[in-house]
């Protein structure tokens, strides 16, 4: 991988039995997102990390070191998702390369819903 490394846009549609599987998953009882057409946050940037991995070769020995993520606008179970991922960082440490990529998911409007970053560690081949 070399900065500025663009991967294929991932879409996708949260669906409400997703969103289920999801609060399920996490343990998450609040009624918000029960029957209302709302996707919470994390499962959008759950879903896109998703993709973002599916994009990746990762080696055995990757590890997932940390995410940040600013949510602009609230997705509901209808709206399809377009995922834009880049690779904004590289760097060699000895036999590990330090790796930022730069995440943006669009609705079907082109309109930002999450934007942010995260990062991984892999080791040297």
């Amino acid at each position: 991988m070399k900065d500025g490394q663009e991967f294929p846009p991932a879409a996708f549609q949260v669906d409400a039995r997703t969103v289920a599987d999801y609060l399920k998953a996490v343990g998450e009882d609040n009624g918000l997102y029960e029957n209302t057409g709302l996707v919470p946050p994390m499962a959008v940037a759950a879903l896109s990390l998703k993709a973002l991995i599916s994009a990746i070769s990762m080696p055995p020995g990757t590890i997932h070191v940390s995410q940040e993520f600013e949510f602009t606008d609230t997705v509901k179970t209808e709206d399809t998702l377009t995922s834009h991922a880049r690779v904004s960082r590289v760097q060699a440490r000895g036999k590990l390369h330090l790796i930022t990529v730069e995440t943006r998911v669009l609705n079907q409007e082109s309109k930002p819903v999450l934007t942010g970053k995260t990062g991984f560690i892999l080791p040297t081949p």
